[in-house]
């Protein structure tokens, strides 16, 4: 028979949740009532008008509907926010010329991996609670402010770059979410501060970060790398420096990350599960066609970009690092691959390394996109400058 939602007191509730979350192998659990998210709203509104979403339509939607849990289930009563640390350790020095991953994306895609674990606490919930729940569980992948509801349920605080930081284990979490028609115990908001440290501001190779808690997405190298579908800007590129797919500077300097960071006990997010910390990028940067990149990258985060937006990447890093071992991929690249995209930054490359002006001179007489064939003459032209300088 199935019992009342209201059977069991919101702190007994609460406490059930917090004992089958931390079985299920969640680090942080927190709860907040599923009201509208005033301050995160008025953050995100401004944030849309001074346009630094660059392109992403996702946070270009209404921020009436981003910061009120209940545009996404009417019966919501409490919004269950859960962390799982993805640190997978330090990069290993980058000794074979590879394009240097996000930690994040080293194993298995997380959206799979926590949205089983978050089903399953669902339903041993609904077990213990011996009553049906209606909930909609999720992890980056609804149009909610999951970050502001995750401090508001006491997961942390907003550090100077924009990510949310707990006390105990620093930033390198992933953060899931359960809205359900159930009263919990709600928790007090995250608190903490930076202090006087700016290291995150300074730091950020491209400036991105542009005040406290405010990243420009439009100069933010995770969005050129990741979300972007177009050109990485020149002026840019070389600041992307080794990144193939994400960046993690600002939280690679934060002082709690570099005491409190701690290892992940999900084998999905391990390097062995994945790409791992580095991309072969040669071998990247011969994948021609969708079915290959699928075949290769398919179950982890690096298929966000598509097969022309990660070999894009692989062209700036492969050019930022001057690697020769590189120049008969990228060739082959300016050559054959069907992007234009692939093709114009494969120029930007061998203008960077050097030696490929025949190759370069070959191309522009074939090429027929306007955008690429641009590309080709700025790096002949680099090539000639280089030249006269020796």
């Amino acid at each position: 028979m199935e019992r009342d939602k209201n059977s069991i007191g919101p702190t007994e509730a609460r406490r059930l949740l917090e004992e089958r979350a931390r079985e299920a192998g969640f680090d942080l659990v927190g709860v907040t009532r599923a009201g509208p998210l005033r301050a995160g709203g008025e953050r995100l509104r401004e944030w849309q008008e001074a346009g630094m979403a660059a392109d992403m339509g996702f946070m270009h939607r209404p921020v009436e509907l981003l910061a009120n849990p209940k545009k996404l289930q009417k019966s919501a009563r409490s919004v269950v926010s859960l962390g799982v640390s993805y640190y997978p350790g330090e990069h290993p020095e980058n000794t074979e010329g590879g394009g240097r991953v996000a930690r994040y994306a080293w194993g298995r895609d997380y959206h799979e991996v926590i949205k089983e674990r978050l089903f399953r606490l669902r339903r041993q919930l609904e077990e213990d609670l011996g009553t049906k729940i209606k909930a909609r569980g999720f992890t980056d992948a609804v149009p909610l402010l999951e970050r502001s509801a995750a401090q508001h349920a006491g997961l942390g605080f907003f550090g100077r770059n924009s990510c949310l930081i707990d006390g105990d284990i620093g930033s390198y979490f992933f953060i899931a979410d359960l809205i359900v028609d159930l009263d919990l115990k709600p928790d007090e908001p995250g608190t903490g501060t930076c202090g006087r440290c700016t290291r995150c501001m300074a730091r950020c190779p491209t400036g991105a970060i542009k005040a406290p808690g405010v990243v420009d997405a439009r100069l933010c190298i995770s969005y050129l790398t990741i979300e972007n579908s177009g050109e990485i800007p020149r002026e840019l590129r070389p600041k992307v420096g080794d990144w193939a797919f994400g960046c993690d500077v600002c939280q690679e300097v934060c002082p709690y990350n570099k005491t409190k960071a701690t290892k992940s006990r999900w084998p999905e997010f391990s390097a062995k599960s994945g790409a791992g910390p580095y991309l072969g990028v040669e071998e990247a940067l011969r994948i021609r066609t969708d079915e290959e990149f699928e075949g290769r990258f398919a179950g982890t985060p690096l298929t966000r970009p598509g097969r022309a937006g990660l070999l894009r990447n692989c062209c700036v890093a492969a050019g930022n690092l001057r690697s020769e071992g590189a120049i008969p991929a990228l060739e082959e690249c300016l050559r054959e691959d069907p992007s234009e995209l692939v093709r114009g930054h494969a120029a930007w490359a061998l203008g960077e390394i050097g030696g490929s002006e025949g190759t370069l001179r070959e191309a522009a007489r074939r090429e027929t996109d306007g955008w690429c064939l641009g590309e080709i003459r700025l790096a002949l032209g680099r090539a000639a400058t280089d030249a006269g300088l020796g």
